[in-house]
């Protein structure tokens, strides 16, 4: 019974601790490795999106946008949720849905291997947060680059 007591003692002491507002990976002692490069692509919106980003194994990104072309380094937890999200693309994965109604749609959509899905998928609502932070640090000055530098 002492166990017991100690496990959820351990287990309620974790409550109430606020969530960080970028997901972090969950730890584990062999981590897979996803299809690499990672790749995020928005087209779209008012603004005519049309912004591309590879992710290779080491972090490292390359992005092509309307400023041109970008190259930064992702942060180590960041590139590790990524990759978990990865994981849960399957080759055969394609983005699904019916087409955009109107002019000014935007599609962001997240891939590895030759499978790709959208943001707003099920699978990667962990990713979605690292994925906008991303595309923003890319489009936007190096002063204010938050994840990826």
């Amino acid at each position: 019974m002492p166990l017991l007591a100690v496990l959820a003692a351990g287990t309620l002491s974790a409550c109430g601790a606020t969530d960080p507002p970028i997901p972090q990976a969950s730890s584990t002692t062999a981590t897979r490795q996803a299809s690499f490069p990672l790749t995020i692509q928005r087209t779209g919106g008012i603004a005519g999106f049309r912004d591309t980003i590879s992710i290779d194994a080491d972090g490292h990104v390359l992005a092509g946008t309307k400023q041109g072309q970008v190259s930064c380094d992702l942060d180590r937890a960041s590139l590790a949720l990524l990759n978990e999200a990865a994981l849960q693309v399957h080759d055969t994965d394609q983005p699904t849905g019916p087409p955009a109604t109107h002019s000014d749609a935007m599609t962001v959509t997240f891939g590895a291997g030759t499978g790709v899905l959208t943001i707003d998928d099920a699978r990667l609502v962990m990713a979605a947060p690292v994925v906008n932070q991303v595309l923003a640090d890319v489009t936007g000055t190096a002063a204010n680059r938050k994840l990826c530098t």
